[in-house]
C-alpha cells in the first residue's frame, strides 16, 4: 500500500542532531529549488547533479541540475512525460534514465535523457505491470534491472533485465522472498544486490542477483533493524544505504548510513546524517562526495542538502595482507600517456574506474607505460591493480581537460 505522507509546518534552522557522532563528517550545500520533496529521481552525468521529478504535496516533472563546483542549481526544461512520483532512476555511459511511478496512472514507461542534447527519448516500456517505487539497478555493462514494488494489486517480487543497447527486455527469476516495494538496492560491478524493504513486515533479509547463472542468492541478513524506504548508490566498488524508516514504519532515529563490502558479506556503520531518518529521499555522487536530499523527516518534507567527503575511495592504499604499493605519474594528467612507477612483479591485471567503482578500462598490467582511452572525461578516476590471488592497490587519478 502507498504511504502518503501527511506534510507538517516547516521548522525555520537545521534540524538538531541525534547523538554526539550523527552528522559530524556531513557538510550542508545548496537547498534544492522550490518546496521540499520526496522520492526524487536523481542521476549524476558529467560531473553535475540532476533531479527530477517527485512529490511536493502534489506530482511533478521539474527538473533540476546541481553544480558542484559553484555550489548552484539551473532549473532545466520540465520532463515531458506525465507528472510523477514514487519513480527511480539512475546514469550509464553519459545518459539518464527514468522508470515507473505513480501519477494518472501506475507507469511502466523508460525514458533516457541526453544532456548533449537535453532531450528525453521513451524507450520500450516494461513489459510487466505499471508499479511505484521499485528496485532499480543499471550495472557496468549496460543493463537495467527493474523488479518488486507496489501495483495497483499490491506488492510484488517480479524481476527484469533490460539492455540499453538492443532497447529489448527479458523477465529473469523473481525474488525468492516476500513481495515488497521500496526495497534497497545497488550494483557492485554487473552484480545487482537488493533487500530490506516492506510488504507483509519490514524487512532486513538481503539478496545478490548471480548474471553467470541468472539466478538469486540470500546473503547474511542486515545486522541492524529492518528498514524501507530509503536512499542508496554504488561508490568505489562497495554498496552504501542511507536513512529511511524502520520496522515500525517511522523515520529512523538518526539517519543511519551504511557501507556493505561484497567481498567478506559485511556491512559497516558510516556517520548518519543530520537529523532524524527520512522517508524517500534522494541522493547523487559528484567524484568523492555523496549529495544527499529531500524526503520526509519528522519535522517536515526536505528541500536541503548534504555532502559526505569519501576519504579512503574504491580502496586506496596498500595491498592487503602485504605492503606493496605502486605510483603513478603524472597526476593530475591531461593527456592520455601515464607511467606506473614501482610497478609490482605480482600485478596480473590493471583496471581504469570511475568515481563510483565502475570499469573504465582494462589497461595493460605488463607495461610500465600505459594509455588512457581517447576523449575521457575530466574528473576523479582509480587505477587499481590486481595480482594473481585478488588482492588489490589503487591510486586515485585526476584527469584534467
Amino acid at each position: 500500500m502507498l504511504r502518503l505522507p501527511t506534510i507538517v509546518a516547516a521548522v525555520t534552522g537545521l534540524l538538531a542532531l541525534a547523538g554526539p557522532s550523527a552528522g559530524q563528517d556531513w557538510t550542508a550545500a545548496a537547498d534544492m529549488p522550490g518546496s521540499g520533496r520526496h522520492h526524487p529521481v536523481n542521476f549524476t552525468l558529467d560531473g553535475y547533479g540532476y533531479v527530477v521529478t517527485g512529490s511536493s504535496g502534489g506530482n511533478t516533472a521539474d527538473f533540476f541540475r546541481y553544480d558542484p563546483n559553484v555550489n548552484q542549481w539551473e532549473v532545466l526544461p520540465d520532463f515531458p512525460g506525465p507528472a510523477r512520483s514514487y519513480s527511480y532512476g539512475g546514469a550509464y555511459d553519459g545518459k539518464g534514465y527514468l522508470a515507473c511511478g505513480l501519477g494518472s496512472a501506475y507507469f511502466n514507461d523508460l525514458w533516457e535523457y541526453d544532456p548533449d542534447t537535453g532531450n528525453w527519448t521513451q524507450l520500450a516500456s516494461l513489459p510487466g505491470v505499471g508499479r511505484t517505487h521499485p528496485a532499480f539497478v543499471i550495472t557496468d555493462d549496460g543493463k537495467i534491472f527493474i523488479g518488486m514494488g507496489g501495483a495497483s494489486s499490491g506488492n510484488l517480487r517480479d524481476w527484469w533485465e533490460y539492455d540499453i543497447a538492443t532497447d529489448q527486455w527479458v523477465q529473469r527469476d523473481n525474488l525468492p522472498g516476500p513481495n515488497r516495494h521500496h526495497p534497497y538496492y545497488f550494483n557492485i560491478g554487473d552484480t545487482p544486490y537488493v533487500g530490506f524493504g516492506h510488504g507483509a513486515a519490514i524487512f532486513n533479509d538481503f539478496y545478490k542477483f548471480d548474471r553467470g547463472t541468472n539466478t538469486w542468492v540470500q546473503m547474511a541478513d542486515f545486522p541492524g533493524e529492518g528498514r524501507v524506504a530509503g536512499t542508496q548508490f554504488s561508490y568505489g566498488g562497495k554498496g552504501y544505504i542511507l536513512s529511511g524508516e524502520g520496522e515500525d514504519h517511522q523515520q529512523l532515529d538518526t539517519g543511519e548510513f551504511w557501507e556493505y563490502e561484497a567481498s567478506t558479506d559485511t556491512w559497516t556503520a558510516l556517520p548518519a546524517h543530520p537529523g532524524s531518518g527520512r522517508w524517500a529521499p534522494g541522493n547523487f555522487v559528484i567524484g568523492d562526495t555523496v549529495y544527499f536530499m529531500g524526503g520526509l523527516s519528522t519535522t517536515r518534507l526536505e528541500f536541503d542538502m548534504w555532502t559526505y567527503q569519501f576519504t579512503d575511495p574504491a580502496g586506496v592504499g596498500e595491498w592487503s595482507p602485504s605492503s606493496i604499493a605502486f605510483r603513478v605519474a603524472p597526476n593530475p594528467v591531461t593527456g592520455t600517456q601515464l607511467r606506473i612507477e614501482e610497478l609490482p612483479a605480482e600485478a596480473s591485471a590493471l583496471h581504469l574506474l570511475d568515481a563510483q567503482g565502475r570499469q573504465v578500462a582494462r589497461l595493460d598490467a605488463a607495461r610500465e607505460e600505459v594509455t588512457l582511452p581517447e576523449g575521457i572525461a575530466a574528473g576523479t578516476y582509480f587505477l587499481q591493480l590486481v595480482d594473481a590471488t585478488g588482492r588489490t592497490a589503487s591510486q586515485r587519478l585526476t584527469v584534467l581537460r
